[in-house]
């Protein structure tokens, strides 16, 4: 994955002092933060599961922003946005949701088919978008918020992205990252779509800590990013 100042527009880290300049090891230093923080996510991981960590192109980020972050925001934020909080709760997700698809696949299989996404309104109830007939949306959505272990996961899910968004934008409420998109309860059910990201997350391995619950948490970055990137407005930009 190489995470570009139209993905992910990761911010550079450096270390506490007064100096508000990039260092020239920042973006080196910036890898090594992002590398530490994935692997204290990844419990128990043998010496063969670390190997293919340590493919995923963490390595080759593109450092694009000129902010600097301090490491305790840093971190924050990553264990908040990237690899903690809100990957996680996609990531308990996903097997409910692909249970969802196996049902749904038998009872519906053209409208499993079909071009339409999920997300969480503003009420805390699943909703349904696409190119579909209003009685297919009401018929999903109704199969969707009976599905309660699912719908108590998503409904936690407004809460921390914009808990994710506020360390983002820092004390002077601006940010060149994920922070800038504005995103509120009010709009995040036409800015995020649930069934996208959890289509793009989606892994076929399931064998190691890295995939666990057939979820990739690289995956879910980049795609959270772009649907950010497409859809929310970057009212918090520097």
């Amino acid at each position: 994955m190489k995470i570009a100042h139209q993905s992910v527009n990761a911010p550079q880290v450096t270390a506490n002092n007064t100096n508000t300049q990039p260092a020239s090891g920042a973006p080196e230093e910036m890898r090594d933060a992002l590398n530490k923080v994935a692997k204290q996510q990844v419990q128990n991981v043998s010496e063969a599961d670390q190997q293919v960590l340590n493919s995923a192109n963490l390595h080759d980020m593109e450092i694009s922003s000129d902010t600097v972050y301090e490491p305790e925001r840093f971190v924050k934020v990553s264990q908040t946005l990237y690899f903690g909080e809100l990957p996680s709760l996609f990531r308990d997700m996903q097997s409910h949701y692909q249970n969802f698809m196996a049902e749904l696949s038998q009872s519906a299989p053209d409208l499993a088919k079909e071009h339409w996404g999920f997300s969480i309104d503003e009420h805390g109830q699943f909703v349904v978008s696409g190119s579909i007939s209003d009685k297919q949306k009401t018929y999903l959505s109704d199969k969707l918020n009976s599905n309660e272990d699912m719908l108590k996961l998503a409904q936690q899910v407004p809460g921390v992205l914009m808990k994710g968004l506020a360390y983002d934008r820092g004390a002077d409420g601006k940010a060149n990252a994920w922070g800038k998109y504005d995103v509120n309860n009010e709009n995040l059910k036409d800015i995020l779509d649930f069934r996208a990201v959890l289509d793009d997350s989606y892994s076929a391995r399931g064998d190691i800590a890295q995939f666990k619950n057939n979820f990739d948490v690289l995956k879910f970055v980049e795609s959270v990013a772009g649907q950010l990137r497409s859809n929310a407005e970057a009212k918090f930009s520097y």
